[in-house]
């Protein structure tokens, strides 16, 4: 027999350094050939028409999953039995009987039947540390009308005993609720009397603030309207208390900044949620300096359960402008670099959102308003020129027509004085673009980051039909005319604008229909696509954006052994059942980081 340095420097070649299978087992057969020709007499030599020998030469495998429908993602073989894991690797990815050669006395077998395995998934744009904190404040999420967003308010009041002078925080109050999306101080007035509130909506651009929190920010009657921002007023001209964009810095400026313990108590809240739903890499947008760090340490003390794209921005999460400070935070990044959390991405505000009016658009809003891009079209080139000058991934968010054209005409620049490179910028969200604009993105090499959950006619598509009226509403998040024109997709989730789950944003592609009802009105003509293109965006493409192609994104010999088990075939159930699955168990690098227990009151495994 091979003894054990030998085998373990033949499985360190073989499998780290030879990506093909078939030249693997060929090399295998010839060393195999030359020790015997060399050594004849020995018999612990075995002939190369030995399979079980051969199956000897290599390390058994810590874990193999088998039994079930294996979805790759590997367009060059889709669909396996078996999959085998030696330490964060996948070592084997085949037949059953191919697998059975990896198991040994210790290996961990995984039964799958009538489940599927595919690849861990991939969100390109999930706000994990902020979704955390929501998890942990006064939360508006569940409030459909305003007598139970009213309701959830006491309730924080009553429960979280905030003392006098404490800031309330809180998050995701629906624009839908109120006339024109803008709520009066004089609710959190009532509820939370002379104490400094301030809470944002669920698109993360508009806050609403109590008067005592207008009171600190010197916010009046003759205060203008910050560059980039609205103050809402009532008929008087005074401060209602909704504040848009860059306004809302105005009253944020003034909370207490969080410590680091409190942000790695929200991230910590927030990967729970990502293994929960199988989300296996992600990409945080919008991190400053003290939330990097959260993130370094989280990998130093091996608790970040998912490897990370760090996109980086001075103004944390907020929209708005930057100035050259964006240079000096780069300028640390190196620092916090480790195993699964990488920095080279910045991310750029272009417009607000549509529903407020705070999008750039080619055709005004039917009011008449328009709103203008947070830099002219000279800045904004010459930023781009820069940041993608550093090897950086340039991740802009643009919501209208004119902010989607104001980025790529950027891009068009950026390329032109810098040439071709493989940074692999996206824009993410593309609500509304303009149709001589969809085959931009093939030809500028520019990836198209949707969030799949908004695809569908909800309550805020109902609000765009009163702002910019149902013809353009109708045009909304062209997902599959970027396809047939030569873009990349790719998905994110803008959690926790919306939710995290990735088969909700899948059927919501697949159906542009509501993932929680049978049927009804689809959004959009045309714009619907196939199950494999769908889950492509969340897989291998949103890899390659986040330049894990060679380690993730798919199932194969040699990547990490990041992977998820679905408690059914997505491929084998109506478009319908997309959303009703389950995740059963999330692997990262071959560790379990999640693992559905329905024998315990329905209480889920987490890592320790």
């Amino acid at each position: 027999m091979i003894n054990t340095s030998i085998r373990n420097a033949l499985h360190n070649f073989l499998f780290r350094s030879v990506h093909s299978q078939a030249i693997r087992w060929t090399i295998l057969l010839l060393i195999i050939g030359t020790l015997t020709a060399c050594r004849p007499s020995d018999p612990a030599i075995p002939s190369p028409g030995d399979a079980a020998a051969i199956a000897s030469a290599h390390e058994f495998a810590d874990t193999v999953l088998l039994g079930g429908a294996v979805y790759t993602s590997n367009p060059d073989q889709p669909w396996v039995e078996a999959v085998a894991v030696l330490g964060d690797e996948i070592v084997f990815v085949g037949d059953e009987p191919g697998a059975s050669e990896w198991i040994g006395p210790d290996t961990q077998v995984h039964q799958l039947t009538g489940k599927m395995l595919l690849p861990g998934f991939h969100d390109a744009h999930a706000h994990i540390m902020a979704g955390g904190g929501t998890l942990n404040r006064c939360d508006l999420q569940d409030s459909r009308s305003p007598d139970r967003l009213k309701e959830l308010l006491f309730e924080c009041a009553r429960d979280r005993n905030y003392a006098q002078d404490e800031w309330v925080v809180g998050n995701r109050w629906p624009l839908a609720a109120f006339e024109n999306g803008a709520p009066s101080k004089d609710w959190l007035d009532e509820v939370f009397g002379d104490r400094p509130a301030y809470f944002v909506d669920s698109f993360g651009h508009n806050a609403w603030v109590s008067s005592r929190a207008l009171q600190i920010a010197g916010i009046d009657m003759l205060t203008p309207n910050p560059d980039g921002g609205v103050i809402v007023r009532d008929s008087s001209g005074a401060a209602a208390g909704t504040l848009r964009e860059d306004a809302m810095s105005l009253v944020a400026q003034h909370i207490p900044t969080a410590s680091h313990e409190k942000l790695s108590v929200d991230l910590k809240s927030g990967l729970a949620e990502v293994a929960r739903f199988g989300v296996t890499s992600f990409i945080e947008p919008g991190l400053d300096q003290q939330q990097a760090e959260v993130y370094q340490q989280a990998d130093s003390e091996g608790w970040l359960t998912a490897r990370v794209l760090g996109s980086l921005s001075p103004n944390s999460e907020a929209a708005g402008h930057f100035g050259d400070e964006v240079y000096a935070l780069l300028e640390q990044r190196d620092q916090w670099r480790s195993e699964h959390f990488n920095v080279d991405s910045v991310k750029v505000y272009i417009d607000g959102v549509i529903e407020t009016e705070t999008s750039y658009m080619l055709q005004p809003y039917l009011s008449g308003k328009n709103f203008e891009p947070f830099y002219s079209a000279q800045e904004l080139a010459e930023l781009y020129r820069r940041l993608d000058a550093l090897g950086l991934q340039i991740h802009t968010h643009a919501i209208g027509d004119a902010a989607i054209r104001h980025a790529l005409d950027a891009y068009e620049s950026m390329l032109k004085a810098n040439g071709p490179n493989d940074n692999r910028h996206h824009i993410t969200h593309l609500q509304l673009i303009d149709q001589a604009d969809i085959p931009r993105f093939g030809e500028l090499n520019v990836a198209a980051n949707f969030q799949g959950a908004w695809t569908w006619p909800d309550q805020y598509i109902d609000v765009a039909v009163n702002v910019v009226g149902m013809e353009r509403t109708q045009q909304f998040y062209p997902v599959a005319s970027i396809q047939r024109s030569g873009g990349m997709l790719v998905g994110g989730s803008d959690w926790d604008v919306t939710t995290l789950n990735p088969l909700y944003a899948i059927e919501g592609l697949v159906r542009r229909q509501d993932p929680d009802a049978a049927e009804g009105p689809e959004l959009g003509s045309n714009e619907a696509i196939d199950l494999d293109t769908a889950l492509a965006m969340y897989t291998r493409n949103a890899a390659r954006i986040m330049r894990q192609e060679n380690i993730s994104g798919s199932i194969e010999v040699g990547k990490k052994a990041d992977m998820v088990v679905l408690d059914r075939n997505l491929f084998e159930v109506p478009a319908t059942q997309i959303n009703e699955a389950k995740v059963e168990m999330t692997l990262l690098g071959g560790r379990i980081v999640y693992e559905r227990n329905e024998q315990k009151s329905g209480q889920d495994k987490l890592p320790e």
